[in-house]
């Protein structure tokens, strides 16, 4: 029975040894993780408080003006690249814009031609045949009234024609449609 017992504390005391082990190796890791997080924020702060950089100096003599003016010509060649491309997109929208625009003027006389069809319909018929009149015997006293009564009366016959659809009779089995 006491075997039994030592090897149960025997089999405790190496569990409690592996546990402490694994604790105290989290801990150094904690801790040197920790200073390395130290190190690092002291080594920023003395790095801000530093000496400011110092350009190094230009051995030669430089022409300020004439670097100047290659700087300023070149924003000017970038710039006039961007308004090449400016105008070519300028005239693009106004190429679109006539284009709308013709769509709306034929979709207006669509419109147009549509309204015309519903109030004279178009009616593709043969036109009628021109009869003859014949004259009558008149009266040589009237001769001059009956002239100017004709004129007259050819005058209202091409009205009412012009009216009912410029000059065109609509056929027999069709009545006019006012």
């Amino acid at each position: 029975m006491n075997f039994i017992f030592g090897i149960i504390i025997v089999a405790m005391f190496i569990l409690a040894l592996r546990v402490i082990w694994a604790t105290a190796f989290q801990l150094l890791v904690i801790v040197k993780n920790g200073l390395s997080a130290i190190r690092r924020h002291t080594a920023g702060r003395s790095a801000r408080k530093a000496v400011p950089v110092v350009l190094p100096r230009i051995s030669q003599a430089v022409d300020w003006e004439a670097m100047s003016e290659m700087v300023r010509r070149e924003i000017q060649r970038r710039n006039s690249g961007s308004g090449n491309e400016l105008d070519r997109l300028e005239l693009q929208y106004q190429a679109k814009q006539k284009t709308i625009k013709l769509y709306e003027v034929e979709i207006e006389i669509a419109k147009l031609e549509r309204e015309l069809h519903k109030i004279k319909p178009v009616d593709v018929s043969p036109e009628p045949e021109v009869k003859k009149r014949r004259k009558a015997k008149t009266q040589p006293v009237q001769a001059v009234t009956d002239d100017t009564s004709s004129k007259t009366a050819q005058q209202v016959f091409q009205l009412r024609e012009a009216l009912k659809g410029g000059g065109t009779t609509p056929p027999n089995n069709q009545p006019a449609r006012h």
